[in-house]
C-alpha cells in the first residue's frame, strides 16, 4: 500500500494531510515531507490522519518523532482524524505537547478560533 502527504494553508494553520498506509516503508517520505513543511512554515500545524487506512508501529513512531521535533517551536502541533487508528503510544505520552482532535474542523477551530 502506498503512502502520500499533501500540504495546504487553511486560514493561518498549516495542514499536512496523510493518505494511504503509513508503514515502515513510508516513514522516510513522511519525515521528508514534514521537514519540508517545517522549513517553509512557522505557524501552527495540524496533522490530518483521516485519509490514512492504517499505520504500523513505525508509522506511529514517526508521528511521535514529529511531535518531539516541533515541541520546541512556538506554535503547536495538533493531530486529528485518527478514528480507529491505534494511537496508544501517542496518547499515552504526556511529555510531548500534542493535542488530538476528532476531526479537521475541531483542530482548526482550536488553533485559530478567529478563522472565518
Amino acid at each position: 500500500m502506498s503512502f502520500n502527504w499533501h500540504y495546504e494553508d487553511r486560514h493561518g494553520v498549516g495542514v499536512i494531510r496523510l493518505d494511504g498506509y503509513l508503514g515502515a516503508d513510508g516513514t522516510a517520505r513522511f519525515a521528508g515531507g514534514v521537514g519540508w513543511v517545517l522549513a517553509q512554515y512557522e505557524g501552527p500545524i495540524v496533522l490530518d490522519a483521516s485519509g490514512l487506512l492504517g499505520w504500523s508501529p513505525e508509522g506511529e513512531a514517526a508521528v511521535l518523532d514529529l511531535a518531539r521535533r516541533v515541541s520546541g517551536r512556538s506554535h503547536p502541533l495538533a493531530l486529528c482524524g485518527t478514528g480507529s487508528l491505534p494511537a496508544g503510544t501517542l496518547t499515552a505520552n504526556h511529555l510531548i505537547p500534542l493535542t488530538v482532535h476528532a476531526d479537521l474542523d475541531a483542530a482548526l477551530n482550536a488553533l485559530n478560533p478567529a478563522r472565518e
